[in-house]
This record gives structure tokens, C-alpha cells and sequence, in this order.
């Protein structure tokens, strides 16, 4: 944004682009610097250059007599300094969205305006409009809505009172209120936004908090407790809480560690290619934490506890449990002596293991893990080419069950 003397501009204006050899008398300067120049050695160029990226085209606005007017969004030109003399001012602002450039343009023209100022449009050849736009819209309020969310009683005259104490001009029509926003108050999108208005004017202080009427006792939910003597237990034991995102990559969940993709829950539109389909597993997302800290100090021993969603009618969630070490000596017996240690800790859970095959864990040495005759996870040791797929230099093992489907059915 830029505020210049008018007197000392000749119209039409030309927005234009160039090169950042282009010479002309920055504000508060009185020798030529080019527009590199500007961008290097000034403290305003240094702040605010990066605005441009690499373009090697630089922005410029001269007017009819090819004096350079500005370099925004940089700095205007000395030519036009405002100085106490000034009479008539001109307002220039630019932008990358005409919507937000014209909102801050009708706030300044509004604060000239309560100023005393008398305000002129200017014609915009190429956009064929004319600014600023200070056109007012109309926006319609219920009482009854603003009492039920403010807790209040207040009749319509009431309302209008306090709609005109935070500056909105409004009226009755029927059982309504009709309001009208000024061009500056951009802030205001709905109905919901005339009620805080409403709240601002009838006073902050004046509203009374009141008790609701049905008084409970909270308190933690059982499953909550679980989980957090379950995350005290497997820190006890020497490893270190992860929390992932619950959206990965096909990339982490399937390709790095050989499993199906069959039942995939993708992201529509997702925004990054690392977050675009919904876990069915933990394991993955571990695997991939130790692969960002092959070049720290062995051992290292991680655990998760979180969602996971698989395809139903609807998509169901529930609670696991991962965990995985990785130094030299790991191996099977170590991971199984954890999970058990870790249920029949804390839950007085006893485990059984039944061999099975699993593509993420060596054949052999993986197995299911059983609880009351049931299958909740599965266990071993990783996989040695998933092992080199995640570059991690010492044998992994691991274990992932099903919570809601073990330790959850005891609450």
C-alpha cells in the first residue's frame, strides 16, 4: 500500500513490469538506486523483497509523464512524498487477490474519509471497474437466534441499540432485523458475526454467567486410565513413547514393508503425497521412525499406542499397540518377554504364541499372538529386506495387537 501527493502525479497510470536494472529516487533518498540496489543495501528492500521470489521481472507503476510513482510492494518513489504541503492525497494498493487489495483499500478510504477528507474514484481500465468499492450490503438477523446464543431476553429495539453502538446501522422488518454492513467491516461473513456485534454493543460486562442446570461429576474415562498405565508400563520397560499421524503413504504402510493393498482408505483430495490414505497398522509408521535415526546410537526401542482403521460398513477404528526394538542382539525371545511382561504387568493378561506367517516379519521366526483362545496381533522379527528397504543397519524385532480387541474387553 502506498499513500502519495497527488499534485505531483500526472494521470493515466500504467501498472507495468521491469527489469532489475531500472533506476529512479526511492522515498527518503535523494540519489538514483536501481531497483537491485533497492532490494540489496535498503532496510525496507531487505524486509520485504522476499515478497517477489526469483521473478526477473520487478513491478512498477509510472505515470503519464513516465515518472516512476511506485515499486510496490516495496517502496514508493521519492517524487511523491507526502509532506505537510500536501493537499490532495492518492492511494494506491496492490496484491495478489483483488478482493483482500480492495478491503484494505475501502478501510483507508473510510479513515480519510471520517477524516474530512472528500473521496474521488478512480477508473481501473484493465479490471473495468472503478475504486474504491464502498458499497454497503444488507445482512438479516433473528432476535430469537441472538437471544438463544447470548443467554439473553433483549427485544428487537434492544438489539438495534446495540448493533448502532458497535457502529451497524439497523432496522426492524417483521419478526427479523435487517443490518447494514459498510464496505470496511469485511470481518463480518454471517448471522453468527451480527451476534457477537450484538454481544460487543449490549457490553461484555453485562453479560451474567448462570450454572447450567443439570450438574454431573465428571471423571476419567476407564479407557483412558488403561492407556496411560499401559504407556507407564512399556516406558518402564526402557522404550520411548512415538505419536504418528494417522494418515501415512502407500509408500510407509505397503511398498516399504511387502503388505497387501487390497483394502485401501484413501484421503479424496488429499494435499500431500505422505498423507494420503488412513493406517490399518502402527507397525509401518515405527519402522519408518527408525529409518529418520539410523545415524543415532543403538539400541533403540520405540512403542506406539494408537487408532487404527480398517473397511466396514461404516469404517471402524480401534485401539493398538506396536512396539519394536532394534540393536545386534534382538531377537524373538527378547520382543515376546516384553509383551508379556507389559500385560501380565499391568492387566494380569496371560499370552500365548502360535507360529503363522506374516509378509513384514521372517518366516520362522513370527507368530500369532493369542489371547483367550483368540488371535489379537502378531509378533517376530522383521523381515531382513525390510530391514535394508528402511537402511537400518541392526536386526529389528516387533509386536502389534489389537487393544480393543484384548486388554479393552476386560473393562
Amino acid at each position: 500500500m502506498g499513500i502519495h501527493d497527488l499534485d505531483k502525479i500526472s494521470f493515466p497510470l500504467v501498472y507495468i513490469t521491469t527489469s532489475s536494472n531500472y533506476k529512479f529516487i526511492p522515498l527518503n533518498s535523494d540519489k538514483e538506486l536501481t531497483i537491485s540496489e533497492i532490494l540489496k543495501n535498503t532496510d525496507v528492500g531487505k524486509d520485504y523483497g522476499d515478497i517477489l521470489g526469483n521473478s526477473s521481472r520487478m513491478p512498477l507503476i509510472l505515470d503519464a509523464n513516465q515518472n516512476t510513482v511506485s515499486f510496490p510492494p516495496i517502496i514508493n518513489a521519492a517524487v511523491t512524498t507526502v509532506t505537510t504541503k500536501t493537499k490532495n492525497l492518492f492511494v494506491e494498493v496492490t496484491g495478489i487477490n483483488k478482493a483482500d487489495a480492495e478491503d484494505m483499500l475501502s478501510v483507508v478510504a473510510t479513515i480519510l474519509q471520517s477524516a474530512g477528507f472528500s473521496l474521488e474514484s478512480v477508473q481501473i481500465t484493465g479490471a473495468k471497474n472503478s475504486s474504491p468499492k464502498l458499497e454497503q450490503k444488507n445482512m438479516i438477523l433473528n432476535p430469537s437466534l441472538a437471544n438463544q446464543i447470548l443467554g439473553l431476553n433483549l427485544n428487537t429495539s434492544k438489539i438495534i441499540s446495540s448493533l448502532k453502538k458497535s457502529r451497524l446501522d439497523a432496522s426492524p422488518k417483521g419478526k427479523n432485523i435487517v443490518c447494514t454492513i459498510p464496505a470496511y467491516r469485511f470481518d463480518i461473513f454471517g448471522e453468527m458475526d451480527l451476534i457477537e456485534e450484538v454481544a460487543l454493543g449490549y457490553g461484555i460486562q453485562n453479560l451474567e454467567p448462570t450454572l447450567s442446570p443439570s450438574q454431573t461429576i465428571g471423571q476419567t474415562n476407564p479407557v483412558s486410565i488403561m492407556l496411560k498405565s499401559l504407556s507407564s508400563i512399556m516406558t518402564g520397560l526402557g522404550y520411548l513413547e512415538a505419536l504418528n499421524s494417522s494418515l501415512t503413504s502407500k509408500r510407509v504402510l505397503y511398498a516399504m514393508t511387502n503388505r497387501n493393498t487390497s483394502k485401501i482408505i484413501s484421503v479424496r483430495d488429499s494435499k500431500s503425497q505422505e498423507h494420503t490414505i488412513l493406517r490399518d497398522s502402527i507397525l509401518p509408521g515405527l519402522l519408518e521412525n527408525l529409518s529418520k535415526n539410523i545415524h543415532q546410537s543403538y539400541p533403540q526401542k520405540l512403542f506406539e499406542i494408537g487408532t487404527v482403521f480398517s473397511i466396514n460398513t461404516p469404517i471402524s477404528e480401534k485401539l493398538n499397540l506396536s512396539c519394536i526394538s532394534a540393536h545386534q542382539d534382538s531377537n524373538f525371545t527378547e520382543i515376546k518377554s516384553i509383551l508379556q511382561s507389559a500385560l501380565h504387568t499391568g492387566f494380569n493378561i496371560k499370552i500365548e504364541t502360535k507360529t503363522t506367517t506374516h509378509p513384514t516379519f521372517e518366516d520362522g521366526r513370527c507368530a500369532n499372538v493369542i489371547i483367550n483362545g483368540k488371535s489379537v496381533g502378531v509378533i517376530g522379527e522383521i523381515n531382513s529386506k525390510i530391514i535394508e528397504n528402511y537402511k537400518i543397519r541392526v536386526p529389528v524385532v516387533g509386536f502389534e495387537i489389537s487393544l480393543s480387541e484384548s486388554i479393552l474387553e476386560f473393562l
